[in-house]
């Protein structure tokens, strides 16, 4: 199961597939209420769904309509235990394609001890400039120092690192990766795994940026873990 076609990984067109296909396809939204999003949104690792979004408010899909007439009652753990018709089974085009907007953790209590060493003047001075930065979601790593490595992202729900696939990686995306970390610019990008492969997931690919996004989650692309890629192309940045 995913969200297509959202602002950001928690909101999308939802998009399912059969366990013995890699064929997606879209749900119906007949019948599809709050009860059916919320086994959505778990399934995704969400708590709970904040909005249906109906009448392909995502963007028409392309593929079979796979599900119809859902009824959850809500507490299930998979969309697949809740009773519908059947596979493929529905009375819909395109057009009635329901999407789902999920509600984020807002709060994490954790407990942990920090450290602070070699606390440049370089340091300094990104965060005097900009105190927003937020290096949280986005690094450099395997590189010779603070300002290169190879570009690894994750998702604002998971502490899971992942890689960021070169296919259609410019200086344009460079750039914006580039100001999230506080530099001005990109000074060069660096494929086919010149910093070392990663070990994680391949999050990102196809990313299309204009070059004057805030974010690089602002900019284009298939979706999270999207791609045709392995870990021997992860891209790299210089900044």
């Amino acid at each position: 199961i995913r969200l297509i076609g959202g602002s950001s990984p928690k909101e999308g067109r939802v998009e399912v597939r059969p366990a013995d296909s890699y064929r997606w396809g879209t749900v119906c939204e007949d019948h599809f209420d709050l009860k059916d999003a919320e086994v959505v949104c778990r399934m995704l690792g969400y708590p709970n769904a904040y909005q249906i979004r109906s009448t392909a408010y995502y963007n028409r899909g392309t593929g079979p309509i796979y599900m119809d007439d859902l009824q959850c009652n809500g507490t299930e753990r998979s969309l697949f235990n809740c009773s519908y018709p059947g596979w493929g089974i529905h009375d819909c085009d395109h057009g009635n394609d329901v999407g789902v907007v999920c509600v984020l953790k807002q709060f994490l209590q954790i407990s942990i001890k920090v450290k602070i060493y070699k606390l440049t003047r370089e340091v300094l001075k990104q965060f005097c400039i900009n105190p927003r930065l937020d290096y949280s979601r986005i690094r450099l790593t395997g590189g010779s120092s603070r300002n290169k490595g190879r570009l690894e992202v994750r998702p604002a729900d998971s502490f899971t690192w992942g890689t960021v696939c070169h296919d259609h990686f410019d200086m344009r995306d460079a750039d914006v990766v580039c100001r999230m970390m506080g530099y001005p610019r990109a000074q060069q990008v660096r494929n086919d795994a010149y910093f070392g492969q990663g070990r994680g997931p391949i999050y990102m690919g196809g990313i299309q940026c204009h070059g004057n996004e805030s974010s690089l989650f602002n900019c284009s692309y298939p979706g999270w873990t999207i791609h045709d890629c392995h870990h021997d192309q992860d891209a790299g940045v210089v900044c």
